[in-house]
C-alpha cells in the first residue's frame, strides 16, 4: 500500500501535469487567435488594397474617354424652295433657276452615316489616308484638341462616308488658301445627318482685330492643318460641324471656331501644291474674289485607316 508521502507525491505530480497542460491549451489558443487575427487583417488589408487599386485603375481609365453629344440634322435639300421666289429681280430669275435645279440634281448624292458612338477617346492619334484622284494625302488624327470631332471622322471613314466624294472649294486669296472636302453632294449643303459639337482650338496665333459684333478675333491655321467646316458666324450658330474638312494649303487667317482634327503629314503636301497650282473656277456671280471649285478634279476615291 502506498504510503501518505506517495500518495501526496502522485497528487502534485497530476496538478502539475493538469496545470502544464492548461498552459498549453492557453498558449495554443493564443496562438491561433494570433494567427485568425492576422490573417484577418492580412485579408481586409488586400481587400482594401484591391479597393484602392480598382479605384485608381478605373479612375485613370475614365480620364481617358469623354462625351460627346451628336445631334440629328435635318436634310438642308428639304429646305430648298419648290420655284424661285416673287421677289428675286427678274434679271437674276434665270441664274437663280439654274442654280436651284443644279442643287435639286446633287441632292441624289447626299448620303448619311451612322452617328459616331457618345464616348471616345480623349487621346492618341490615328493614320489614315485619303486616296484622291490627284495623288495621296497621309493624315495624321490626333484626338487631343477635338476628340469628338476627331471621333467624327474616324467613324465616317470607317462607315466609307468619304469614298468617291470631291473636294468641291478651294480658295486662293491672300489670306485664305483651303481645299474643301467631305460633302458627297459636292455643293457645301450637305453631312452625314448630324452634327458634332464645338472643339475651337485654343493655342493658335491671333490676328487681326477682333469683329465688333462677335468679339471673335481671327486666328492662324497653319499649312496641312485639318479642320472641320461649320456655320458657326462668330459664335451665333453652334454646333454645326459634321463630315466637311477644311484642308489648309497654306497657312489662313480664318476665324477662332474650327475644330482642328489633325493634320497631312508632309508627303502630302505636295498634293495639296499641285492642286492649288491649278488653279480654281471662279464660282457663281456675287461669290467671293479667288473662291471656287479646284480647275484640277479632285476626288477622295478611298479613305482608309491604317
Amino acid at each position: 500500500m502506498s504510503t501518505n508521502e506517495e500518495r501526496r507525491e502522485a497528487a502534485k505530480r497530476k496538478l502539475e501535469e493538469r496545470l502544464e497542460s492548461e498552459r498549453l491549451a492557453r498558449r495554443k489558443r493564443k496562438i491561433m487567435i494570433a494567427s485568425i487575427s492576422t490573417a484577418v487583417v492580412v485579408a481586409v488589408v488586400a481587400g482594401v488594397t484591391a479597393v484602392v487599386v480598382k479605384k485608381i485603375m478605373d479612375d485613370r481609365e475614365a480620364a481617358r474617354w469623354t462625351t460627346c453629344a451628336f445631334e440629328d440634322s435635318p436634310s438642308r435639300f428639304d429646305q430648298l424652295p419648290a420655284q424661285v421666289p416673287d421677289n428675286v429681280p427678274a434679271d437674276q430669275r434665270a441664274q437663280y433657276q439654274a442654280e436651284l435645279d443644279e442643287l435639286k440634281a446633287a441632292a441624289k448624292n447626299e448620303r448619311t452615316s451612322p452617328k459616331p458612338d457618345d464616348r471616345v477617346l480623349k487621346s492618341g492619334t490615328e493614320q489614315v489616308t485619303f486616296t484622291t484622284s490627284q495623288g495621296v494625302l497621309p493624315i495624321t488624327l490626333e484626338r487631343d484638341g477635338a476628340p469628338c470631332n476627331t471621333a467624327a471622322v474616324t467613324s465616317l471613314i470607317e462607315n466609307k462616308f468619304y469614298d468617291d466624294s470631291t473636294c468641291h472649294r478651294m480658295t486662293t486669296s491672300d489670306k485664305l488658301k483651303i481645299l474643301q472636302c467631305g460633302d458627297p453632294t459636292g455643293t457645301g449643303m450637305s453631312g452625314p445627318g448630324w452634327t458634332s459639337p464645338d472643339e475651337p482650338p485654343t493655342d493658335l496665333k491671333k490676328v487681326g482685330q477682333p469683329d465688333p459684333m462677335s468679339g471673335s478675333q481671327p486666328v492662324i491655321y497653319p499649312r496641312g492643318t485639318i479642320a472641320i467646316a461649320n456655320s458657326s458666324q462668330g459664335g451665333q450658330n453652334p454646333n454645326t460641324g459634321s463630315s466637311q474638312l477644311f484642308i489648309v494649303i497654306n497657312d489662313s487667317e480664318l476665324g477662332p471656331d474650327y475644330s482642328i482634327v489633325g493634320k497631312v503629314d508632309e508627303p502630302g503636301l505636295a498634293v495639296l501644291d499641285k492642286i492649288y497650282a491649278g488653279g480654281i473656277n471662279p464660282g457663281p456671280v456675287g461669290s467671293q474674289p479667288g473662291d471656287g471649285e479646284p480647275k484640277l478634279p479632285v476626288t477622295i476615291q478611298t479613305a482608309t485607316i491604317d
